[in-house]
């Protein structure tokens, strides 16, 4: 599970939800316009400067992935893990 931290007016932000939805990916989209204090503090607990904020949900907790490009490659990388191991 994916969480999307972003903001309506951005055009990463809807990307990222639009490449979400074309991968078939579950996450939870939560917009932070107005909420400007708690979105400081996700980029400042996460050390990222940008939005949106991307992070894994998992047993351990949210681990961050990053803003939309660093999705992207996240997943790549994790298809091109999954191609490797079908053609062993």
């Amino acid at each position: 599970m994916y969480n999307v931290y972003g903001l309506k007016w951005c055009i990463f932000c809807l990307r990222a939800i639009n490449f979400m939805q074309e991968q078939g990916l579950e996450f939870h989209y939560y917009p932070m316009d107005g909420q400007e204090k708690v979105l400081n503090y996700l980029k400042e607990s996460f050390g990222h400067k940008t939005v949106p904020v991307i992070t894994k949900q998992s047993d351990n907790g949210e681990e961050l992935i990053g803003g939309y490009d660093d999705f992207v490659e996240y997943i790549r990388k994790q298809k091109d893990q999954e191609s490797n191991k079908s053609n062993s």
